[in-house]
């Protein structure tokens, strides 16, 4: 977002460009920019997107929770904050109000990213405002009201609180946009822990799994389609592909066969992280994107872009909708992504009744914290967690019951000679039914 007259303009990230000279401060060729890549959007085979960062409002100072938006001021792209008050408000929804005008020039739907924050009421009453302003506004299709909370909630919470905040958020929504949807982005399985996803009361889970292990992906949407009751999407994912180091071809592979998985395992939508590549100096997340920042791109109504589409969308724009639905597959390594075999943390989760527990999630650590690994419990609520290294300290749940943790005695590690495989095992856990 621009700032710049006392006013706040939508404008295109700059970090989508190659270089400062490609980047606009004008308001009306900023616009233009915007509708042009929307447009582009459309026509790669996409119905809606997820826009980040104008939506987000920011805690200036958290002694009393005053609340700002951020904008850039200046030709060398610095950011300042505005404190929101009646005056910012109403250039702040200009500005929002024309980018989702252009969405719907361009016959996008969209998801919003605000900043809802546990612990400051200040954001709460803004959404209120926000979501009342623009609750007749038919291209805002939903809010995402909070976005990975297993990196950006900082505090440790029981599920019970979890549950009862986000049902407060929920009614925040319903009272002031009750015919628009809301959305929490889920980093996947590992949430379990504490972010439950069947104690969410949105209108839908946004998950975002990505391949940090082989298969990951497919495994964490073989265990979406088996274990959440809520309804479901995939709200990001990807591999990053720069067609040298890694192929274009590999990025294809994976959208279609996740696309399709995500279908079969019965997901309601599937999106990618990101529009175009940028140069965050991390190739992970530098080659992300659908589109790269190479060469220029002509569009049907003869308008140029910056920017080369990969591959990939090809995927998304010939899919249809299968008549009837595949295999939800559940990958030969689900309960051991890296096949690791150096150290083995086993157990058995049930109740208190001894019924086994299936699909619950077991977290371990090594010593100082900084490394982990997941795995998930079998039908006979049994689980084996592999690691290259010791775990010292491990955590596990499962979905709608109680969370249980504890460190590993390591003198009771032992070793199997035969696999030369060293173990611990922490016995039966019994998690508690959630009461609510």
């Amino acid at each position: 977002m621009l700032h710049s007259g006392g006013k706040f303009y939508p404008a295109p990230y700059n970090g989508y460009y190659p270089d400062i000279n490609f980047i606009s401060r004008n308001p009306d060729s900023c616009k233009n920019d915007l509708l042009k890549d929307f447009m582009w959007i459309k026509e790669l085979g996409y119905n809606s997107m997820r826009i980040v960062g104008i939506g987000e409002e920011v805690i200036e100072d958290y002694s009393n929770g005053k609340l700002a938006v951020s904008a850039c001021c200046n030709e060398n792209n610095n950011q300042s904050t505005y404190e929101l008050n009646e005056s910012t408000y109403q250039e702040y929804y200009s500005a929002l109000a024309t980018v989702f005008k252009l969405a719907e020039q361009a016959g996008l739907k969209i998801i919003l990213l605000v900043r809802l924050h546990p612990n400051y009421s200040t954001t709460e009453t803004h959404f209120a405002k926000l979501a009342k302003h623009f609750s007749t506004t038919t291209t805002l299709m939903a809010y995402d009201i909070f976005n990975e909370p297993l990196y950006f909630d900082t505090l440790e919470r029981e599920k019970k609180d979890i549950y009862e905040l986000v049902k407060r958020w929920q009614k925040i929504k319903n009272d002031n946009a009750p015919n628009q949807l809301s959305t929490i982005g889920m980093t996947g399985v590992r949430e379990v822990i504490e972010w439950d996803p069947n104690i969410m009361s949105v209108d839908f889970l946004s998950f975002h799994p990505y391949e940090y292990e082989p298969n990951q992906v497919m495994s964490e949407i073989f265990w979406y389609g088996k274990h959440v009751k809520v309804p479901w999407m995939i709200g990001e994912t990807g591999v990053p592909a720069d067609n040298d180091s890694i192929s274009y071809d590999v990025q294809k592979n994976f959208a279609d066969k996740t696309l399709y998985q995500t279908f079969n395992c019965g997901g309601i939508g599937y999106s990618w992280w990101q529009f175009r590549d940028v140069k965050w100096f991390d190739f992970h997340q530098d080659f992300l994107g659908v589109v790269s920042r190479d060469g220029i791109t002509k569009l049907k109504d003869g308008s140029v872009v910056h920017g080369t589409a990969k591959p990939m969308n090809d995927v998304i724009k010939s899919f249809e909708i299968p008549k009837t639905k595949g295999e939800c597959v559940q990958p030969d390594n689900y309960y051991n992504y890296s096949r690791n075999t150096y150290f083995k943390l086993t157990g058995k989760l049930t109740d208190a009744k001894g019924t086994p527990i299936e699909g619950g999630i077991i977290l371990a650590w090594s010593e100082d914290w900084t490394q982990l690994y997941h795995t998930v419990s079998k039908q006979d609520g049994s689980f084996e967690l592999f690691s290259q290294y010791p775990f010292y300290h491990w955590k596990a749940s499962a979905t709608e019951y109680s969370m249980v943790r504890g460190d590993v005695n390591m003198t009771q590690v032992v070793t199997d000679q035969s696999k030369n495989t060293k173990k611990a095992d922490l016995g039966n856990l019994t998690l508690s039914p959630l009461g609510f």
